[in-house]
Parts: C-alpha cells; sequence; structure tokens
C-alpha cells in the first residue's frame, strides 16, 4: 500500500504489461508520447506512451503506462516542460517521472501537494515491463516532475521546477541533492556525472545551459552546481547527450526561433563553445529531446521537435552546420505529442564502460590491508587494471586488497568492447608508530631513567602515562610499552628492563643488513650511553650505513662507579642487479605465451596473466610484470616492467596505425609523430607503469612533442587511447 502521510518514503512496485510486440530493440530510439488520442491534452494527466522506432523510422514496439491502479503514472499532456527520459547507465532501462494518479482526474497535477499526489519515477526494462521504482509523497511539493535519470535499478534521481533535484535511491526518503538551480528541466548520467538543464537564470549559477551536479554520482544534499555549458541569453535547453569522450555535447534549444534546433557544443583547451546549431528541418523549430550515434565517422543526431501538434521524430547526419534533417516520425494522431527521447534499453546494445562509484577502506594504519572497490557500469565483459603502491591480491578485480600501501592515489582503468574510462582514489594510510625504548642497569641503590619515543600517547605497566619515568627497583624488573599515535595507530608491544647488578657489565650487538635498511645497534647492560660517533645518548640506536661502520659506546651504571666501553660492527650487503631481460614487450594476443626470463635466476615472477615464468594474457591491455630476487644474503630487490598487449588480426585499425611513424628513436629533446590522418583525435604517451604524462587533442600531420621534461626511460605512444599499433620510443 502507498502511505499518504507527509513523510517522504518510497515503496518499490514491479509488474509485467504485456502487448503486442515481443520487446524492445537496442540500437533503436524510445520517444515519451504525452496522450493516447482519447482524451485533450490536459493538466490534469493524460497517458504515458512509449514508441520505439527504428533509426529508419519503421514503428516496432510500443508500451502505454497504467492509469488505473496504485501504480498508476501520469503527466501533464498540455506541459512542454515534462516528458524527460533517459536510458540508465547499466543500458536496462527507460527512466522518466510522473504523478501516481488514476485517470479521470480533475486536479492540476503539478499543484498539488504530493501527499495528495504522490510524485513517482518509473523503469522500463527491455521485455516492457514497467516498474513504479519509487514514490515521494513529501517530495516536490507544488511543483513538477520534469526528467528522470539512473545508474540501475537502485539509484535514481529527478528533475522539478521549484525543489532542484533529488536522489530517491533508498526505501525511507528522498535527499534533495541540490536546490540553488531550480526550474530544471532535463536530468542525465554521463561518463559517471550527473547533469542538469535549466532556460532560466534564476538561481546559482545565473547562466542560462548544462550544469554538474558535485562530483560523479552524488547522493548527499548541500552539492555545488557548476556551469559546464553556458547556453547564453534567450535559449531554451532541454536534453543533451555527451559523447564518450566527454568533448561533444549535442543539447535541444527548444526555442521556436532562429535559435532554436539542435546545438552542438565542442569542449577544446577546457572552454566549451558553440560550432553550430543544426535545423530541426522546419524554420524557426526548436528541439526538445535529443540523442546521438557517435560510431561512424561522423555523428547522427536524433531530436524530437517542439511543434505545438503533429511534432515530429528526426535524424540529422552532423555534416556541418548545413546538415540537413530528415522526419522519422509524426505525432499525427489527435491529443498526442512527442516529448523525451532516449535509446532503447537492453543489454545486447554495446555500451561503453563508466565508473559509477569507488569507496575505500581508508584512512587506516599502515599494518592494515587497503580495500578498493569501483562499481562500474557498461556491456560486459569489464576489464579492470589497478595501478598504485602495495602488494595487491590482484589487480584485474573490482574489488582489491593492498598490503603495504601507502598515501596517494590509487587508480583503475576499466575497459569493454566499446570503450574505456578511469577513476582515481585518494586514500590515506597513517603510519604505524616505532616503540623505541632505552633498557637500563643500576647496581644497588641507583636510579634508572626509562624513555620512550615514537609515538603520541604512551601507557606502562606500572600506571605510568609519561614517555619518561624514573625507578628504583630493589631486583631486576620488567616493564612493559603499549603506545598509539597521533592518527590512532597502535604500536606493536615493547618490553624493557631494569638490570641490577653487583658491577657493571656491557654488552652490544654487530647487525648485518642491506643496502637501504636501518640496523639496530642496542647496548645493554648501563643507564647512560655516550657514543663517539653518533649523538645519541640512548642504549638503543638506529643507523643506515652504506658500507661496512663500527660504532664506540661508553656506559655507565646509577649506582657504579666505573665506565665501560663497547664496540659495534655494521655489515652492509649490496642489494643484488635485478632484470627482466626479454627484449619484447609488446606481444601480440594471439601468441599462446611468453617465457618470462629473469636475472639473475632463480627469482619469482608476479603480475596478472602470470604463472610461474608464463605469460598468457587474454585480453588487451597493458600488463606489469615484476620479477623479485633475494640472494644468499637475504638482500631483495625486484624490477618491473610493462608489457604492451595488442590484437595483431590486421583489422582496420591496425591498417591505419601501421601508416604512422615516430623519429628519432632514442629521442633526447623532440619526439616527431608523421603520417597521421583526420581519424587521429588524440595523442598520448604513456610510461612503463601505464600512466599518462602527455596528451594533445592538437593533431597535425607531424606532430612535434618537446620531451625534454621526461626523465630517462621507456615511453609508448598510443593514438585515440588504442593499444592496437602502439609504438614505443626511449628517452635518451
Amino acid at each position: 500500500m502507498i502511505n499518504l502521510k507527509p513523510n517522504p518514503f518510497f515503496v518499490l512496485l514491479f509488474f509485467s504489461v504485456n502487448f503486442i510486440y515481443s520487446q524492445f530493440t537496442p540500437g533503436n530510439l524510445v520517444v515519451l508520447q504525452a496522450g493516447n488520442g482519447a482524451t485533450t491534452p490536459t493538466s490534469t494527466g493524460n497517458q504515458i506512451i512509449f514508441n520505439e522506432y527504428s533509426t529508419g523510422g519503421s514503428a516496432t514496439y510500443s508500451v502505454a503506462i497504467p492509469t488505473t491502479s496504485a501504480n498508476a503514472l501520469i503527466i501533464r499532456g498540455n506541459a512542454t516542460s515534462e516528458g524527460y527520459i533517459s536510458r540508465s547507465v547499466d543500458g536496462n532501462y527507460i527512466v522518466f517521472g510522473g504523478y501516481v494518479q488514476t485517470l479521470p482526474n480533475t486536479s492540476p497535477l503539478n499543484s498539488s501537494a504530493p501527499g495528495t499526489i504522490n510524485r513517482g519515477v518509473g523503469l522500463l526494462d527491455a521485455a516492457g515491463n514497467y516498474s513504479l521504482i519509487a514514490t515521494s509523497s513529501a517530495s516536490f511539493a507544488g511543483s513538477d516532475m520534469r526528467g528522470a535519470a539512473a545508474t540501475n535499478s537502485a539509484n535514481v534521481w529527478a528533475s522539478s521546477s521549484s525543489f532542484g533535484a533529488n536522489y530517491f535511491g533508498n526505501a525511507s526518503s528522498a535527499t534533495n541533492v541540490q536546490s540553488t538551480k531550480t526550474n530544471l528541466r532535463a536530468i542525465h548520467i554521463f561518463n559517471n556525472q550527473l547533469y542538469i538543464s535549466s532556460q532560466v537564470s534564476t538561481g546559482t549559477p545565473t547562466d542560462i545551459g548544462v550544469y554538474a551536479v558535485g562530483s560523479g554520482t552524488p547522493n548527499s544534499s548541500g552539492q555545488t552546481v557548476t556551469t559546464i555549458i553556458n547556453s547564453g541569453t534567450g535559449a531554451q535547453p532541454g536534453q543533451f547527450f555527451f559523447n564518450t569522450a566527454g568533448n561533444i555535447c549535442y543539447v535541444a534549444d527548444a526555442r521556436n526561433t532562429t535559435g532554436g534546433g539542435i546545438q552542438k557544443w565542442i569542449l577544446s583547451s577546457g572552454t566549451w563553445s558553440l560550432a553550430y546549431t543544426l535545423s530541426t528541418g522546419t524554420a524557426n523549430i526548436g528541439a526538445f529531446g535529443v540523442v546521438a550515434d557517435f560510431t561512424g565517422n561522423n555523428p547522427t543526431v536524433y531530436a524530437t521537435t517542439t511543434e505545438t501538434s503533429a511534432n515530429r521524430l528526426i535524424a540529422v547526419l552532423d555534416l556541418g552546420a548545413n546538415s540537413t534533417a530528415t522526419t522519422l516520425a509524426t505525432a499525427t494522431t489527435s491529443n498526442t505529442i512527442f516529448r523525451g527521447l532516449a535509446w532503447s534499453p537492453g543489454s545486447s546494445t554495446c555500451i561503453p564502460v563508466s565508473v559509477i562509484t569507488t569507496s575505500n577502506n581508508a584512512p587506516i594504519c599502515s599494518i592494515q590491508s587497503l580495500s578498493l572497490n569501483v562499481n562500474a557500469a557498461g556491456s560486459a565483459p569489464i576489464t579492470y587494471t589497478w595501478l598504485g603502491v602495495g602488494a595487491i591480491n590482484s589487480n584485474s578485480i573490482a574489488n582489491p586488497v593492498i598490503n603495504n600501501a601507502s598515501s596517494g592515489t590509487y587508480t583503475v582503468l576499466l575497459a569493454n568492447a566499446c570503450g574505456s574510462s578511469s577513476a582515481g582514489i585518494n586514500v590515506n594510510v597513517n603510519p604505524t608508530p616505532t616503540l623505541l625504548v632505552n633498557a637500563a642497569s643500576i647496581c644497588a641503590g641507583g636510579v634508572a631513567t626509562i624513555t620512550a619515543s615514537g609515538a603520541n600517547t604512551y601507557t606502562w605497566n606500572n600506571n605510568t602515562t609519561n614517555p619518561s619515568f624514573t625507578a628504583s627497583p630493589a631486583s631486576t624488573t620488567n616493564y612493559t610499552l603499549n603506545g598509539t599515535s597521533g592518527a590512532g595507530c597502535a604500536a606493536n608491544t615493547v618490553t624493557t628492563t631494569i638490570t641490577v647488578v653487583a658491577g657493571l657489565s656491557l654488552t652490544i650487538n654487530s647487525p648485518t643488513i642491506c643496502v637501504g635498511n636501518n640496523a639496530t645497534i642496542t647496548a645493554q647492560g648501563a643507564s647512560t650511553y655516550t657514543w663517539t660517533n653518533l649523538t645519541a645518548t640512548t642504549g638503543i640506536v638506529v643507523v643506515s650505513p652504506t658500507t661496512n661502520t663500527s660504532y664506540t659506546v661508553s656506559a655507565n651504571a646509577s649506582g657504579c662507579a666505573n665506565t665501560v666501553s663497547a664496540v659495534s660492527m655494521v655489515v652492509v650487503n649490496p642489494l643484488p642487479t635485478v632484470a627482466i631481460v626479454n627484449t619484447q614487450k609488446q606481444i601480440c594476443l594471439q601468441q599462446v605465451s611468453v617465457t618470462l626470463i629473469g636475472s639473475p635466476t632463480g627469482g619469482v615472477f608476479s603480475g596478472t596473466a602470470v604463472n610461474g615464468s608464463i605469460f598468457t594474457p587474454n585480453v588487451v591491455g597493458s600488463y606489469s610484470i615484476v620479477y623479485s630476487y633475494t640472494n644468499s644474503n637475504n638482500c631483495s630487490n625486484n624490477k618491473t616492467e610493462v608489457f604492451i598487449v595488442q590484437s595483431c588480426l590486421g583489422n582496420s585499425e591496425n591498417l591505419q596505425f601501421n601508416k604512422w611513424s615516430i623519429f628519432p628513436n632514442p629521442a633526447f629533446s623532440k619526439l616527431t609523430i608523421k603520417g597521421l590522418n583526420s581519424e587521429v583525435k588524440q595523442i598520448e604517451l604513456f610510461d612503463v607503469y601505464g600512466h599518462v604524462v602527455f596528451k594533445t587533442n592538437e593533431i597535425q600531420e607531424n606532430n612535434e612533442i618537446d620531451i625534454r621534461f621526461l626523465p630517462q626511460g621507456v615511453y609508448f605512444v598510443l593514438l585515440n587511447g588504442s593499444l592496437n599499433g602502439a609504438q614505443r620510443f626511449i628517452k635518451e
């Protein structure tokens, strides 16, 4: 049952509607039609009908949303501001907003309180099953529902006229994610970012256009609204559609003047600029809904137009400002009108991968494991590649666990058959404190001072909470210490001893370390210590010599008359020189396997698709392979190399990229890329760890890149983000 109490909440309702057609067809177009032709378009409500058309204009499927019972969802048929729709990020649903009310109805929908007429969000799946996914008895009071968007069936957002944008993603209440910009139109999610549009300058920002809401797909209140595209005074932006690269956006402008139509905006050097406006095919007629197909050499744009009756579904092959519009379908039935537009739902449509959310368990202490997670949408299968510091259990899953992590950014690269995406996760790893505490020896009647360091708070087993205390035990006594850092990281418990002796006897260790490691020298048997070549005055010192080094300490103990000395020799062993000696780092996916060779022999290889010393990748991409070796002195070192795996099937993309070349190679100051054609839109340089070190969208037939800023090493040149045909060069 739907509870009409004033507190906001949601009800999830699922049911199927049977029609004469079987289901939606991926790759087709879906138009929201307001009205069924039987009644006049009115503010008290009309039926919602979804019509599917092929891209050639053939009617293929139709779904009528119920107008009776508790799951009815209707729309104001006479409102030119309602009926914006979208396809969910996962590609499985058409998302739309409306009013939970049966027909006939006598009350104006938008001015009715939501406690009387609930606002709702509906979904249609590929089989034509309708779900009233969320209803609210408190959201959008005295305001109309204009559009809706979703990542999947669990997370939906809606736009309104007076209350901004709301998140409908749980079973208890709606969240007003932003109310600084009201009188909204469409709401969409592209490339893991929530966007809205508005046709008025009131609110914040004061621009008219398309805006980003917060960062990513926010579900909490108080989000900042940022202008992305400023359409200018007088513009009437409705639906909009970004490409996967995020540098082209088509905006439907509803003006029935010379400014109306389909605006094409292009991002260049961080600034969005209006390239031109495509005509809808009829003078002084604008556009309401818009989607685009970017798979061809030139995009094909589809839109619904803004005639007051018999409006149209059109297609425009974007060849420039003078491109011609073709009418695919017309709302010729009396008392009906076309509104929003979306691609048909269905998993067989290739949906580029996108990041929905990321999460992690940081801040953590350095002895804890870091857990990362990315929630992605797009056509399966999706491949994952994680980049960052530490020992990762698997860099090819959505939720890896990393030991020995460090503060900084961990990056995940995602890809599927029709696109790629990435996300950075900033984490904070707090160091675990290392407690240092001296031991002391005293003669009977002497007083010892015990001092600890390395933590923020201290707790001794003698109930002392200071880092230092004095004691004069009658016999040898142990003292246990626990410590915690300012970030709350607990150190390992340490124990020290005040030894009561008849006479002073000094002992000292002589540790052996590897280059780059610390050595702890411990002198015991006294209370005070003086080192001849160190400034330390404690019995425990930490040193980092690079060669064999001797250290001398003199000591005495409280209550003892004599002073004694001892010498420690720290032996420093060198690290082994480690290398992966395979000369071929670019391989074909069609190779069965690659035998990895490390130097010196006897080490261990690790990495994705590595089993022992055999590398067997099953997808294209960059693979970081690590070779670790420990010598007879127990000194370890490792070497990481990136292997580029690409398809070598000779497709058109390979043939295209085989025509370009780079020189000189090796290069010192400048690298020239020769033979590029108009299909190349972006050049990227990657280091061997898969990090982008340079990117440009300014393409010429011969591009000259200044590489003096790069450190010496091996790098890769990629065109349009594709590994196919990637070329390697050496920076001297």
